[in-house]
């Protein structure tokens, strides 16, 4: 049979002591090692919003530019000189060329360039007919 020893009681003590020491230290190690782990992951993050930052910025500053040139290459001299340049010169309609219509799609009728379409119409229908109305050749008019 085995004989129990009997520990000394300072030595109990000074175990409990040493163990509750040693748990302390590992959690105070465990923290600064989370904390460390923490500081570098915001680190990362913020070098990353940095670069984001950065680049948005470079962003807005390409957009600005082209918007700009946009706007210089649409004003109307700019706008002619490049299609002359490309062959492709236009012109704006001349004040008899233009008709103006109202929503349904039909001409307005105080336009004079209407009544001009309209005495022409009838000019070349009287020329077709053979016959000469009075009044419809312009000489006659005069």
């Amino acid at each position: 049979m085995k004989k129990n020893i009997l520990v000394p009681s300072n030595k109990s003590f000074v175990s409990r002591i040493t163990i509750s020491f040693l748990a302390i230290l590992l959690t105070i190690v465990g923290m600064v090692a989370i904390n460390l782990c923490s500081v570098s992951s915001c680190t990362r993050l913020v070098k990353s919003i940095g670069e984001k930052e950065r680049v948005l910025s470079q962003c807005r500053a390409e957009l600005d530019r082209n918007i700009a040139r946009w706007e210089a290459a649409k004003s109307s001299g700019n706008l002619e000189r490049a299609l002359i340049k490309r062959g492709m010169a236009m012109y704006y309609p001349k004040p008899n060329q233009i008709i103006r219509m109202d929503g349904s799609g039909s001409v307005l009728p105080s336009q004079t360039s209407v009544a001009l379409l309209r005495r022409r119409a009838q000019e070349r229908s009287t020329a077709q007919l053979g016959g000469r109305a009075v009044g419809t050749s312009r000489r006659a008019a005069r």
